[in-house]
């Protein structure tokens, strides 16, 4: 490839790439994948019920999310009514895939907890996640991120690092602990109050790589 056609091609990729805005991502939709029963609807974790206010990546540190209720939270079923752990007494997986409506560079798992008004132990504590750029159909790449009660404030956000970026435009989150056994009631389910993430928006769109490719080619014919 001659030096013009590289430069032609460098100077498309960087403009693509000088547009990018890191933004606090709220998923578009959820879907239920595991089946799992749920008590409080999973909706919930992506509609912005019980935020404070309109969360962005500038103020969501600051953005607080109210005790757990059926329009405010999501949480599953007690599998073995009378209390336990979830997890112990036979209660499925809880997979869900949350859409995004584009294609991002992922970097952080932000959400706040399932309480009421003090520290619950139904709260999820680790998530599995994986990630697709074709819409679920595979999730080639996964990480799994966890935090202990109490380590950030009642009602709060949490931010969990994702170890790197994970290009997505939808996520297989599969919440694989709650909080039972810290000193707090519950853990016989599993909740949380909202999810979302930080990411990058200027990941683009298979189709704007292929265009890309193809403008490439294009050039590379005609100077032969």
């Amino acid at each position: 490839m001659n030096t013009p056609l590289k430069s032609t091609l460098l100077f498309c990729a960087t403009a693509m790439l000088a547009s990018a805005t890191v933004v606090l991502v709220t998923p578009t939709g959820e879907t239920n994948v595991s089946g799992v029963s749920e008590f409080f609807d999973a909706n919930n974790m992506v509609d912005n019920s019980g935020l404070s206010g309109a969360a962005t990546l500038a103020n969501y540190a600051t953005i607080t999310h109210a005790g757990a209720g059926g329009t405010t939270a999501w949480t599953t079923i007690d599998p073995a009514p009378g209390g336990g752990d979830y997890y112990a007494d036979g209660g499925i997986p809880a997979i869900f895939d949350m859409t995004l409506g584009a294609t991002y560079g992922l970097t952080d798992l932000v959400f706040w907890g399932y309480h009421f008004g003090s520290a619950n132990g139904n709260e999820a504590r680790e998530f599995s996640l994986s990630f697709s750029t074709d819409g679920g159909t595979t999730f080639p790449t996964s990480t799994t991120v966890s935090l202990d009660l109490g380590s950030h404030t009642v009602g709060n956000a949490a931010t969990l690092d994702l170890g790197g970026t994970f290009s997505a435009n939808t996520v297989r989150v599969n919440f694989t602990d709650n909080q039972f056994g810290a000193p707090a009631a519950g853990g016989d389910r599993i909740g949380v109050g909202e999810l979302k993430f930080i990411g990058d928006d200027a990941i683009p769109e298979p189709s704007s790589a292929l265009l890309l490719g193809l403008a490439g080619l294009s050039l590379f014919r005609r100077r032969r």
